[in-house]
């Protein structure tokens, strides 16, 4: 039954049949990937005409590796990107310095004012809650006036001009961020 999950998972893009047999995080399909234009298929990898990869020096160390697309689409399909051509996921930020050099290279690498990260946005009643979809730590924000929105589940665009984020509709095709 494991072996039909993982081929399955693979042939989506969500995980590597070596990440999970290496015992590497799972990564999360939700179901809002069904979202999208059924039957579409998948977009081809993004070449380096519409791509450009970046490093980030990060705290304590560690090196982030970043790439930014210029090949809009929809939010789950870029996280499915990201996860199938660079073995990543949409990223997360978790510092100002981090937040600034990405919008700043974003605005310079796309023709679009924002670009999508690997936030979602969720309200149960009144309570709103972010996550990453990596998981990590929500230690960072730095919403836009306004946002994120009170809507029931929507997805983080950076804007590349000032670097403000806002809640955008999961179906918007933009640009994004992979980190991997």
């Amino acid at each position: 039954m494991k072996l039909v999950l993982v081929l399955a998972l693979a042939l989506l893009g969500a995980v590597s049949a070596r990440q999970l047999h290496e015992g590497a995080p799972e990564q999360e399909v939700p179901a809002e990937q069904g979202e999208e234009e059924p039957g579409e298929p998948e977009p081809p990898c993004p070449t380096e005409t519409e791509s450009f990869r970046m490093i980030v020096p990060g705290q304590e160390g560690h090196t982030c590796r970043y790439v930014i697309v210029n090949n809009c689409q929809p939010f789950w399909k870029a996280q499915r990107l990201c996860a199938r051509c660079y073995r990543g996921r949409l990223a997360s930020i978790h510092n100002y310095a981090t937040n600034h050099r990405l919008s700043c290279t974003a605005r310079t690498r796309t023709n679009r004012g924002q670009v999508w990260l690997g936030g979602i946005t969720s309200r149960r009643r009144r309570c709103l809650r972010s996550h990453w979809i990596d998981h990590s730590s929500w230690n960072y924000s730095n919403w836009a006036r306004g946002n994120p929105s009170h809507a029931r589940r929507t997805c983080v665009a950076l804007c590349t001009a000032g670097g403000k984020w806002r809640s955008v509709n999961c179906r918007a095709r933009l640009p994004f961020i992979c980190q991997y």
